[in-house]
């Protein structure tokens, strides 16, 4: 950890969980549940457990585990593919769509778990090209949205 002083060293794994927290509140809300925001709310105590269980998982592996490097990344694949199999994707369940989702999903997955921990330990910088992978999503998920539109008409 590089910020060894301060409000970060002292309350990195507090700040985490409150920043992969929001942001995967955000994420599923702009990815999922955007149109069908009522389904959401009637929902919500249950979805807000399980999201928070999710980031105390990768808290309990980032922080008291101590996971850096290529086991915080296979970290990421394994949750990754349990909660989205638990979930029931179907573009996950599809042959032809398995790898490209998978590609994607683990961006996005990393995006929610590594880049809040690098914020939290104060490493933003230093993980910078990986961060940059992990925002992918965005702009796919954009292109692929607007291509599944156009399919469907």
């Amino acid at each position: 950890m590089n910020n060894t002083n301060g409000l970060f060293h002292r309350h990195a794994g507090l700040i985490y969980i409150a920043t992969s927290f929001v942001l995967w509140l955000l994420l599923e809300y702009v990815t999922v549940w955007h149109a069908r925001l009522a389904e959401w709310v009637a929902l919500m105590p249950l979805v807000l457990i399980q999201y928070l269980a999710i980031v105390l998982i990768f808290w309990f592996f980032l922080f008291w585990i101590r996971l850096t490097g290529r086991r915080s990344l296979i970290l990421v694949v394994v949750m990754m593919y349990a909660f989205e199999f638990l979930w029931r994707n179907p573009l996950l369940l599809n042959a032809y769509t398995f790898i490209p989702v998978s590609l994607l999903l683990v961006s996005i997955w990393g995006f929610l778990s590594l880049v809040p921990f690098w914020f939290a330990i104060g490493t933003l910088r230093c993980h910078k090209g990986k961060v940059v992978l992990f925002l992918l999503w965005i702009p796919i998920g954009f292109i692929a949205a607007i291509v599944s539109e156009a399919i469907q008409k």
